[in-house]
């Protein structure tokens, strides 16, 4: 990553690992992460029901080909320009989260630009999304263990929705199930995978969910282990500037104000 941003790359990172993913760069900068590890914008946007599914398809239809969906969006679904930027920043970020959980097994980059819907623009730096990464891949480790574990692990309610004031706790409930894992549950929802994992984090340590921690990964083998420190001219470490951290949950608008709220 490091190379292809010094390089001023404009691609496609193609990733194969578990899970497999795409980073689209521009400029060396990234405008967006394709991977079935994360909810992307458009997922974020049908499934917290900030927009419906017929104004999606308006939007994408008028604006796909010349990466003009936020404009459609902002035109026709009531939605501001600010709040569809923090959507899709923060489904950047949930992204490269999910696939620093393990190491990659192989990439290859495609010279050329791929349409996006949803780009961010001018794209993130690199060094901010390691910086962010690394700080939630500790955050997780310090208060729970193993993230790999965690975000395999199926999820059981140990409460019943209705008894829970917190409304992000009462969605992940009526999905804690057994059966799903907290990226199931991020889709089912229309959340970030890392905020509903933290979530569950809080559920488990309050008696809402079953579970226990796993022991944290050390060695080689660690989550983020593959992700290097840019170097400067010389060997120095970068320093690493601070970037903008995700919300931990989907703005929704007021009714009848159209100001973003966050739940």
């Amino acid at each position: 990553m490091t190379a292809l941003c010094e390089q001023r790359f404009t691609g496609v990172l193609r990733i194969e690992g578990s899970p497999a993913g795409a980073m689209h760069l521009r400029e060396g900068l990234i405008a967006g992460i394709v991977t079935p590890g994360a909810p992307g914008p458009e997922s974020l946007l049908l499934k917290s029901g900030r927009i419906t599914e017929r104004e999606w398809s308006a939007a994408y239809a008028a604006g796909a080909a010349e990466e003009r969906v936020a404009e459609q969006l902002t035109a026709t679904a009531g939605i501001g320009a600010a709040e569809l930027e923090v959507v899709t920043v923060s489904a950047l970020y949930d992204a490269a989260f999910a696939l620093a959980l393990n190491r990659p097994e192989r990439w290859q980059t495609e010279p050329g630009a791929v349409h996006l819907p949803l780009p961010v623009r001018p794209g993130v730096h690199p060094r901010d999304l390691l910086r962010e990464n690394r700080r939630r891949l500790s955050e997780l480790s310090q208060r729970w263990g193993s993230p790999q574990q965690l975000v395999m692990q199926r999820v059981t309610g140990r409460a019943a929705p209705s008894g829970v004031a917190n409304a992000r706790f009462r969605d992940i409930l009526l999905h804690a199930n057994g059966r799903h894992t907290p990226r199931d549950i991020a889709f089912l929802v229309g959340r970030g995978t890392f905020a509903v994992v933290t979530d569950i984090v809080s559920m488990t340590a309050r008696g809402l969910l079953d579970g226990r921690p796993a022991p944290a990964p050390t060695g080689a083998g660690a989550a983020g282990a593959a992700i290097r420190t840019p170097a400067r001219e010389g060997g120095a470490p970068a320093a690493v500037p601070p970037g903008p951290l995700p919300p931990a949950a989907l703005p929704r608008r007021r009714p009848g104000t159209g100001r973003p709220t966050t739940n």
